[in-house]
Formats: C-alpha cells, sequence, structure tokens
C-alpha cells in the first residue's frame, strides 16, 4: 500500500511556540508509518519556515525550554510557501 505524505506544521510565531514543538512531537511519536510519511515544516520564532533534519522528539513545553537554553536548535533548510493558482475548468 501506498503511503501518504502528510506535512506536520508547528512552532509559529506566538508565546505558545514550545507547546507547539511538544505537541508535533507526539504526532511524530504516534502516528502510524505504515500509512503515512510525516513530512516535518517548522516555524520559527521569527517567522522563518525550515524543513528540519529530524522531526521534533521532545514531548513535553518544559523538554523544549530546556533544550532551547542548552543550545542552538537544528536550523534545517529554509523552505518557502509559494501560492500557485489551479487551473480552473470551465
Amino acid at each position: 500500500m501506498k503511503k501518504l505524505r502528510v506535512g506536520v506544521i508547528y512552532g509559529g510565531r506566538s508565546g505558545e511556540h514550545e507547546v507547539s514543538l511538544a505537541s508535533a512531537a507526539a504526532v511524530f511519536q504516534h502516528l502510524d508509518r505504515d500509512r503515512y510519511e510525516p513530512i516535518a515544516i517548522r516555524i520559527e520564532k521569527d517567522g522563518r519556515w525550515a524543513l528540519p533534519s529530524r522531526p521534533p522528539q521532545l514531548v513535553s513545553a518544559a523538554a523544549v525550554i530546556e533544550a532551547a537554553k542548552a543550545g542552538r536548535p537544528d536550523p534545517g533548510r529554509e523552505a518557502h510557501l509559494v501560492a500557485i493558482r489551479a487551473a480552473t475548468r470551465c
């Protein structure tokens, strides 16, 4: 069976950034890998989008905050969102 590729977008500019990282880690931990191929898409606190080299693994906001204090997170590859107008049918 072909796996469905899904993007998991997490992070963001809000004060709930760390909670979003922990929530995404739980999604990656519990997603059925036999059915889905998850792609991590992180939004940094400054609004930049990135494709990290690995998905988030810390499952609590407190652990995410402590990890951030310990050092710089994986910068990943910068990503850009591009809107493409779908073809219309007449």
